[in-house]
């Protein structure tokens, strides 16, 4: 059991400053200090930086000793930003430059001392720099709310200035992820401070739409439902008349068979896409008149009209790789774009969603099951109806801790006979076996007092797209003759209403135990599913760059949020922030809890989507990541504050690729090149200046983000 000597503290100390004045006086393991550039060996000059940083010391000493105890109170509202940037003056090329582990950041300017940021109640401050302060007492801070055995997650603060050990015990965390491996400083140490992508949206407010529910209490989140979608697109998310696939299914019927009877059968594929989203399909006759609303046996949903959650328009995944979508989704961090599912074999640089909640439970103790819910402990479950041994997943499962697992194995084993089982592909049985599961895992927590904590991964709908036999299949899209080319995008439509059928039982699980009026469901697509109505000269994820595997779903469904459908080019590892965002903001905690989640939310490097969202900050992009399949071989680009998408031949192996989604959103006419020179040399002739300017920024970028993530998970290639 690993041992941390702290004193006693209030909770709500976000930052233990005691411990950072008293590491002054001897204990230089510990040691904040200022890393001085050189100068000239004069007396003076010698002196000067020394002079300095003993004011500054004093200084935070003073305030450590006067102010009263709450998250970084202690330093004061006038922190000496300017007396740090005093210190970045005597050598900006030093002060101003990121150089950890030798992958300097490309664009020192934008890090520059005048850009920092100061803390402020939870927010830790922004100043990226081998000289900052601010990053080292980041680096050297022992949370006061962190336990003496803590679940797996939290291991970076125990194993980077506070323990020569190798491996430590960690406490009861759920699972078997319960080792904490060395972390050296800033080795695979995660500092959001030090960080130069990142940009917070923790100072905008609430969005207003969302604040008055919000306080006045009629949000309660007692449950979490997070339901990652196999190969969902966005435009299927629901299908939407007049959209440009829906036009491509039209495109296939011409001559054979009339507009109205297409629209009659397509307006029954996502009915329930369109409750959960809140986005209507708006099918209509060619005469403009209204189809007759679809009815949904699979789900009486009772939600009030203008409630029901936060849809996001605008999302990307942040890996077209399954497993590292997986990763990205609960645990808030971007995956390496390296080959399969590596990350399964390292700890997430961020705590995923499961080993919050046992932390969560283990500040509760061995108390007697409340009635309170902000007093109960969370069951954390994982269920899919598939192997969860392809790559290694069922490690990562163990990994983030799931007390309860739910996967093919478990399905056998629990059966009564294997022909209760029906095999539809070649990884296991449709979601529908799940339901009976899923059903007790309800009534579990009901009958134990708990709070669910419920992660499914659907996978109907990864090729080949087989069906239950029960299941009819329809032609969605027009099969015959020449158009024969249609049976694979065909078969794929057959797996999205099964989906889409599947959710609506799910949902109605939640009906039927009367828990859907507390519980936050979220849905997320693990990536898209490029076919070759999409790009004719390649199908499917893999060494597949294109904006159709990357395009998903990303929804916050709750009874009581009123309805918002939230714009912004945005990815999957803004899921978890916006969760901790919510359950603090709706009361869903108690006071413990709410002080650990609100110093978390900080650490994140997505933004929470119930603020608005900032494309940019003080020339700084908000820039967006998608490894594709399978991981080393390309990386796609964007940034929220620009219509632009770059592709990057990781390996060398295939061409850059550079799109305007504002005009060509279906990627019909990419310019492709075999150098960046000539990619950017073309942007600027066909694009303008600014584009080709933001490819040059997005390819350093990207760069020097593919180092950092192999750095932040320590990956060591074997080649």
């Amino acid at each position: 059991m690993c041992k941390c000597s702290r004193g006693c503290r209030s909770v709500e100390d976000a930052y233990d400053y005691q411990s950072f004045i008293n590491s002054q006086t001897g204990n230089s393991h510990g040691k904040v200090y200022l890393d001085l550039p050189p100068q000239a060996n004069t007396g003076s000059s010698r002196r000067y930086p020394k002079i300095l940083a003993l004011t500054i010391f004093l200084y935070l000493a003073l305030t450590a000793s006067l102010r009263p105890s709450s998250p970084y109170s202690q330093m004061s509202a006038s922190l000496p930003i300017t007396m740090l940037q005093m210190i970045g003056s005597h050598s900006d090329g030093q002060a101003n430059r990121y150089t950890l582990n030798r992958n300097p950041w490309p664009f020192p300017q934008l890090i520059h001392t005048t850009n920092w940021e100061k803390p402020k109640g939870y927010f830790k401050g922004w100043a990226p720099g081998d000289n900052s302060i601010l990053a080292q007492l980041y680096r050297d801070r022992l949370p006061t709310w962190l336990p003496e055995a803590p679940p797996a997650g939290f291991c970076k603060w125990l194993s980077s200035n506070h323990s020569n050990q190798v491996d430590r015990e960690v406490g009861d965390g759920g699972g078997t992820g319960r080792i904490c491996h060395e972390t050296k400083v800033d080795g695979t140490f995660y500092n959001p401070v030090n960080d130069p992508l990142r940009i917070t949206n923790q100072d905008e407010e609430i969005l207003d739409i969302l604040s008055d529910s919000f306080r006045n209490g009629t949000v309660k989140i007692k449950h979490i439902a997070l339901i990652m979608l196999e190969s969902t697109r966005e435009e299927l998310f629901p299908l939407q008349q007049g959209s440009d696939i829906h036009n491509i299914i039209l495109d296939s019927y011409k001559g054979r068979k009339d507009g109205d009877g297409v629209n009659a059968l397509l307006s029954q594929l996502t009915p329930v896409a369109e409750k959960i989203t809140g986005k209507a399909g708006c099918w209509k006759r060619t005469n403009g008149s209204d189809l007759a609303k679809v009815p949904i046996p699979e789900w009486n949903d009772t939600t009030q009209d203008g409630y029901g959650g936060i849809n996001v328009i605008g999302g990307f995944t942040a890996a077209s790789l399954s497993f590292k979508s997986l990763a990205a989704t609960h645990c808030g961090v971007w995956p390496m774009p390296v080959d399969s599912f590596q990350e399964s074999e390292a700890q997430s640089y961020q705590p995923c969603i499961s080993q919050i909640l046992h932390l969560f439970n283990q500040n509760k103790g061995a108390k007697t099951a409340s009635n309170d819910f902000l007093e109960q402990k969370w069951l954390t479950a994982f269920f899919q109806s598939i192997t969860d041994k392809y790559d290694r997943q069922d490690i990562f499962n163990n990994e983030m801790g799931f007390e309860e697992i739910v996967a093919k194995d478990v399905l056998e084993q629990r059966a009564k006979t294997r022909s209760d089982l029906e095999v539809i592909n070649y990884f296991g049985y449709p979601e529908t076996t799940l339901k009976t599961h899923v059903r007790e895992l309800i009534e579990k927590v009901q009958r134990e007092k708990k709070r669910m904590f419920f992660s499914h991964f659907t996978s109907t709908t990864h090729h080949p797209w087989g069906l239950p036999r029960d299941s009819k299949k329809i032609e969605y899209v027009n099969t015959q003759g020449k158009m024969g080319w249609h049976r694979d995008f065909n078969s794929y439509l057959n797996t999205v209403r099964f989906q889409d059928a599947w959710l609506g039982e799910l949902l109605q699980l939640f009906e039927q135990h009367g828990i859907a009026n507390e519980t936050l469901v979220v849905l997320v697509g693990d990536h898209g599913q490029a076919f070759k109505e999409d790009i004719t000269t390649r199908t499917g994820t893999y060494k597949n760059g294109h904006v159709s595997n990357f395009r998903v779903p990303i929804t916050f469904r709750h009874p009581h949020i009123p309805r918002v459908q939230y714009e912004a080019n945005t990815t999957s590892i803004s899921i978890l922030p916006t969760i901790l965002d919510l359950l603090i903001n709706t009361g869903s905690l108690n006071r413990k809890d709410m002080t650990i989640a609100s110093d978390l939310l900080h650490d994140y490097e997505g933004q929470s989507l119930i603020r608005p969202y900032k494309s940019s900050r003080n020339g700084r992009r908000a820039w967006n990541f998608g490894v594709i399949n399978s991981g080393a071989s390309m990386l796609s680009v964007t940034s929220a504050d620009a219509p632009w998408r770059l592709v990057i031949p990781l390996d060398g192996a295939s061409q850059w690729r550079f799109t305007d989604l504002k005009n060509d959103p279906l990627e019909l006419e990419p310019l492709e090149k075999w150098s960046m020179e000539q990619l950017v040399g073309d942007v600027r002739n066909l694009y303008g200046e600014e584009a080709s300017q933001w490819v040059v920024q997005a390819d350093a970028v990207a760069q020097w983000w593919a180092w950092e993530r192999k750095r932040l998970w320590g990956y060591k290639s074997t080649k």
